[in-house]
């Protein structure tokens, strides 16, 4: 529809209605945050953040303990997408949030996080253009900038911003001031963005975000709207979608994915199974497992037949869920101890004692406060919800139309 008109002429190339260009980028937020059990300073926390560079309004965001990476821009991007009710109802926030649909380009810096196979795999999934940022242009970046410097800049007024620069400081000390947790933040932070910041003047488009954004989804009267954006019904999808995945082939015991073991009876099907595309019959096929970082105490393995994921747990059930920086935690531990080889039962033993270490030093030093805060983070993942297993008819494994393999993996790292 939106092709029968002309463009909006505007300074950046391309944004003629809402969701035709979505910047994203990261920053360090000027706040310290405390932890959700004693209530002290644990560190500063990342946002990532989507704008829609047609009306300025917000998109989408995520805030994490953890650096920037695959996992903090699929969430961000999967909450640009989706419908806001259920997020907001979540927040206990009643002002609407009406962005959401499917983006049409995706814009972003040149970093490693935008470039992965992950984000390009999903844009190609949902019929998105994914554009970085000309290199020597860093104007084409000035949207979603310029938004982060106005939040950060609101964040200032809170109890324990670390503000922008010593000088600004001054005396004021950050950590003894810090009230706010990492979930107190979050709610914040979609207040400011939905209550204030979409609701104020804005200097540039000369009406709020808002109107601007209602203008291009409705018309006025020199334009028509381009209407409402394609809306996914597939929530739990577009999660899986947007998060990190490898592949991997299905042996007896499973799926082993850093040495962990993981097992259920909708894999039986696929053990030892073949590549079809491989005449000698000799190359094991290898199959999509997408993995949460924040949880890895399971897989969402992709059924080529039945073109849907399901949720394969640890082949051991009494392993604790732990996160992938754990995982690395552990690696690091190890090796100092001198183990020449790794496997499954090293891994948990020596997270179990790193556990008892931690719970002896929490109250001492922020760094172990701010690595049990981000665990409890994790913990609160909500996964997406498995689809019912659906048993397969007689012979159709042999007749199944077979899934393209990506041409690059992504390690599962976040």
């Amino acid at each position: 529809m939106r092709d029968r008109y002309a463009p909006i002429p505007g300074a950046f190339p391309g944004a003629d209605w809402p969701l035709a260009v979505v910047q994203i980028d990261h920053t360090p937020v000027d706040l310290m945050l405390v932890d959700d059990g004693h209530r002290r300073p644990v560190g500063r926390p990342w946002v990532t953040l989507a704008i829609d560079v047609f009306s300025r309004m917000v998109a989408g965001f995520s805030v994490s303990f953890d650096p920037p990476g695959a996992l903090a821009v699929g969430l961000c991007l999967a909450n640009a997408i989706l419908p806001k009710d259920t997020w907001l109802a979540r927040h206990d926030i009643a002002t609407p949030w009406p962005v959401g649909g499917v983006l049409d380009t995706v814009h972003a810096d040149n970093a490693k996080e935008f470039r992965g196979s992950m984000l390009r795999k999903a844009c190609e999934e949902y019929g998105m253009t994914l554009h970085w940022r000309p290199v020597g242009r860093p104007h084409f970046g000035g949207h979603i900038e310029r938004l982060l410097g106005t939040l950060n800049s609101e964040i200032h007024t809170l109890p324990g911003s670390t503000f922008s620069n010593p000088m600004a400081r001054g005396h004021y000390d950050s950590e003894q001031h810090a009230a706010l947790t990492l979930s107190e933040f979050e709610r914040w932070l979609a207040i400011l963005i939905v209550e204030v910041y979409h609701q104020r003047l804005h200097s540039e488009l000369g009406i709020t975000p808002l109107q601007k954004y209602e203008e291009g989804i409705f018309g006025t009267n020199e334009r028509p709207g381009r209407g409402m954006p394609e809306r996914l019904l597939d929530e739990r999808q577009l999660r899986l979608n947007f998060m990190p995945y490898t592949e991997r082939t299905v042996q007896p015991h499973g799926i082993v994915l850093d040495e962990i073991q993981y097992y259920d009876d909708v894999l039986k099907p696929w053990i030892h199974s073949t590549n079809p595309r491989e005449t000698t019959g000799k190359r094991k096929r290898k199959f999509i497992v997408r993995r949460d970082p924040r949880d890895i105490s399971r897989l969402y393995f992709y059924d080529p037949e039945l073109k849907q994921y399901f949720e394969i747990p640890y082949r051991n059930t009494t392993h604790p869920p732990i996160s992938v920086w754990e995982l690395r935690e552990v690696r690091r531990k190890l090796k100092e101890e001198g183990r020449q080889s790794v496997n499954e039962d090293l891994i948990f033993d020596a997270y179990n004692r790193l556990r008892v270490l931690e719970a002896a030093a929490v109250h001492a030093t922020k760094k172990a406060r701010r690595e049990a805060q981000r665990r409890r983070g994790h913990r609160a993942v909500e996964r997406p919800r498995p689809a019912p297993v659906t048993s397969l008819p007689d012979g159709q494994l042999a007749r199944a139309e077979d899934i393209q393999p990506f041409d690059e993996i992504e390690e599962l790292d976040g």
